[in-house]
C-alpha cells in the first residue's frame, strides 16, 4: 500500500478499506488460513494460556477459527467489549461462540453477553489486535475510536500481535504520541518481529 507524508488518517483508512474489501472471497479465505497457520505454529500462541483476541467484523481477517482453536486447546479466551459512555474497552471471558457468549454490540460487532465474566488482565499472555494498516515499525492505524490504543496503553506489559495482509503494510502512517505500536505483525508471508525495546 502506498502512502505519503501529508495524507490524513481518514484518507489512508479509505484506501486500506478499499484494498481489503476488494480481495476476492476465495483468495481471502486462503490468505486468512495462511495467516492463522503462522499464528498457530508460533511459540507465543502455543505457550499462551490466556489469549485476548478481537472478534472479526466484515472484511477483517476471520478470527473465528482462532477463538475455536484456543478454546479447544483449553486456553482461556477473552474478547473486547466497548463501554462507549466511559470511552473504554474491557476484556471478558467467553466459553464458546454461541449466543450465550456473544451478541451484537457497539458498531454491530459481536461482544460478550451479560453472562460473561470480566477477565483477569494479569493472566493475559498475548493480545491479538485488529487494524486497517501498519508499518514495519509496528505503527498501527485503527478505526479512529482510540479504544485499542487506550487498552494497550493500560496493559502495556503484554505482547501484542496484529493480523494483517501484506498489501496493508505501508511505509508511512500519521501516528501520534498516544498511538500504541504492536510488537509483531502476522501476514500471509509470516511473522514479522518489530525491532524495538519492549519486545518480550
Amino acid at each position: 500500500m502506498k502512502t505519503t507524508p501529508g495524507m490524513s488518517k481518514s484518507e489512508i483508512r479509505k484506501i486500506a478499506e478499499n484494498i481489503r474489501n476488494s480481495i476476492p472471497e476465495e483468495e481471502k479465505k486462503k490468505l486468512d488460513e495462511k495467516i492463522r497457520n503462522h499464528l498457530f505454529g508460533w511459540d507465543k500462541f502455543k505457550n499462551a494460556r490466556h489469549i485476548f483476541c478481537f472478534v472479526s467484523f466484515r472484511s477483517e481477517i476471520d478470527t473465528t477459527p482462532i477463538i475455536k482453536r484456543a478454546l479447544q486447546e483449553n486456553k482461556s479466551v477473552s474478547v473486547p467489549k466497548i463501554d462507549r459512555a466511559r470511552h473504554e474497552m474491557k476484556a471478558y471471558y467467553i466459553k464458546d461462540l454461541s449466543r450465550n457468549s456473544l451478541k451484537p454490540g457497539e458498531y454491530g460487532i459481536l461482544e460478550p453477553t451479560e453472562k460473561c465474566e470480566e477477565a483477569d488482565y494479569s493472566t493475559i499472555d498475548l493480545i491479538i489486535a485488529p487494524g486497517l494498516a501498519f508499518t514495519l515499525k509496528g505503527e498501527r492505524l485503527g478505526f479512529g475510536g482510540g479504544y485499542y490504543d487506550r487498552f494497550l496503553a493500560k496493559h502495556s506489559g503484554i505482547p501484542v500481535c496484529a493480523l494483517t495482509y501484506d498489501a496493508l503494510i505501508t511505509d508511512y502512517l500519521p501516528v501520534k504520541k498516544n498511538d500504541i505500536n504492536v510488537d509483531y505483525l502476522i501476514t500471509e508471508s509470516g511473522i514479522k518481529i518489530i525491532k524495538k525495546g519492549n519486545i518480550k
